[in-house]
């Protein structure tokens, strides 16, 4: 599958279980897995394709279940009555094509099991209009909308963290927002879903490293709960300065304004397909 096309969607499901039920607080892996049951049983291929190991840059993200009450001991109760969220992003049209038809057909009304519960799918939200975390643009808009900001500011709602691989003790992971790895992560799956004409080189990671730095910052650690590990990373907002001027720079601050807003469809860091890394732009400022 060659991921890179022109479109991005983010669309949040209002959920309710069909009945009240314990499960982990953070339901990344499981709603990870629902996601992909979703698109296969839609399109078993394209499935497939995702679910490869050696796909290592997957065109989607998934939320924690959102909504739910304060955990106890890495457990919380959902009910009937109650409503809770989930949100997807898509960086590749036929993901989304697939995802949607899987809703759009039949008379049933649609459910996704989340671990041991059932939830059916209420409302679908997928434009700005609906809902603050829904929406939709394209590569090309982002690229040619941008401006030569001054300043980013980004929120990270779910914990953050950069993964540098297995070492003899573990994986190394940190859970800070140095500037280099959030931008770094950000170019990286730029570069590989958007179309090649629309790609950002080399230099602009050099701008970063030396000129970008945390102005304001308000985070906190959080935990995020796997099937068999935890793992720590930040949330919170945080404000980056984009210092450099003279040459180009004026273009490496357009680039790094469309990254910002291509934050919130693409997600930062690691594991974004399991409930990591949701973030979103706060107010533009030139």
């Amino acid at each position: 599958m060659n991921p890179q096309s022109d479109t991005l969607h983010s669309v949040v499901l209002k959920l309710t279980p069909t009945r009240e039920a314990t499960v982990r607080a953070t339901l990344g892996h499981q709603a990870h897995a629902a996601f992909l049951r979703t698109v296969r049983e839609a399109d078993p291929a394209l499935a497939e394709v995702l679910h490869t190991p050696q796909f290592d840059m997957r065109p989607f993200t998934v939320s924690p279940l959102l909504g739910v009450p304060r955990a106890r001991d890495g457990m919380v109760t959902v009910k009937p009555d109650e409503e809770y969220a989930l949100r997807f992003t898509v960086l590749y049209q036929p993901i989304f094509q697939q995802f949607m038809a899987r809703f759009l057909r039949g008379q049933a009304r649609p459910v996704i099991r989340l671990g041991r519960a059932l939830f059916l799918v209420r409302e679908i939200l997928a434009t700005p209009e609906s809902s603050p975390w829904a929406g939709y643009t394209s590569f090309g808009q982002l690229y040619h909308h941008a401006q030569p900001v001054s300043q980013v500011r980004l929120e990270f709602t779910s914990p953050t963290a950069f993964s540098f691989g297995r070492k003899a003790w573990g994986r190394k992971v940190v859970p800070l927002p140095d500037p280099t790895l959030v931008f770094r992560s950000l170019w990286k799956k730029w570069n590989t879903c958007a179309l090649p004409e629309l790609s950002l080189g080399e230099a602009l990671l050099q701008y970063v490293a030396e000129n970008v730095v945390v102005k304001r910052c308000q985070l906190e650690t959080k935990m995020q709960h796997f099937s068999r590990w935890p793992q720590v990373g930040f949330v919170g907002q945080v404000t980056f300065g984009l210092m450099g001027r003279g040459q180009g720079a004026d273009l490496f601050r357009r680039q790094l304004d469309l990254l910002a807003d291509f934050a919130f469809y693409a997600g930062v860091g690691y594991k974004t397909t399991m409930g990591m890394g949701q973030c979103r732009r706060l107010k533009r400022e030139t």
